[in-house]
């Protein structure tokens, strides 16, 4: 107990800090034009900086607004990406020739492969494509598939 008391007796010998609360409002609590503004001292004013303006707000399309990456390399865009995906399902249902060979190939398991990769783009990006890159992605996929099922129908 004794050095409660004696944390006690210091405190009260130390002087108080006093401060001063300055009310710089300019409106009162019932919304009214305050008359007096008390003027803050000199040394108290701090210098302004400019701040950065904030970059420009994308361009609205009709559905939304675009997303699109700092780290995307420019000339390449998702479509760039769907139609280097597209093309060896192409060669392997045998729609275009090999580019090795020049002769068309069907290779029903290697186009399945291919398709299942745009499939699981599909999947893994949905809901970060504009429409139109969805879009894209849907109707190469329909197309494929359509190909595939007649390709393997004739096989069969």
């Amino acid at each position: 107990m004794s050095e409660g008391n004696s944390l006690k007796e210091k405190a009260q010998d130390k002087p108080q800090a006093t401060f001063k609360v300055s009310d710089r409002r300019l409106f009162t609590a019932e919304g009214e034009p305050r008359r007096e503004i008390p003027d803050e001292p000199e040394s108290a004013a701090k210098p302004v900086t400019p701040q950065p303006e904030p970059p420009p707000a994308p361009a609205e399309t009709g559905a939304g607004f675009e997303r699109r990456s700092l780290e995307e390399p420019p000339g390449i865009d998702f479509t760039v990406l769907i139609n280097a995906m597209m093309q060896p399902a192409l060669i392997y249902l045998g729609e275009i020739p090999h580019p090795a060979t020049g002769q068309p190939i069907v290779d029903l398991e290697q186009a399945r492969l291919q398709i299942d990769m745009l499939d699981l783009l599909r999947v893994k990006t949905r809901g970060n494509l504009s429409q139109q890159e969805e879009s894209l992605l849907e109707r190469v996929l329909y197309q494929l598939r359509m190909v595939y099922v007649a390709r393997s129908g004739s096989r069969g």
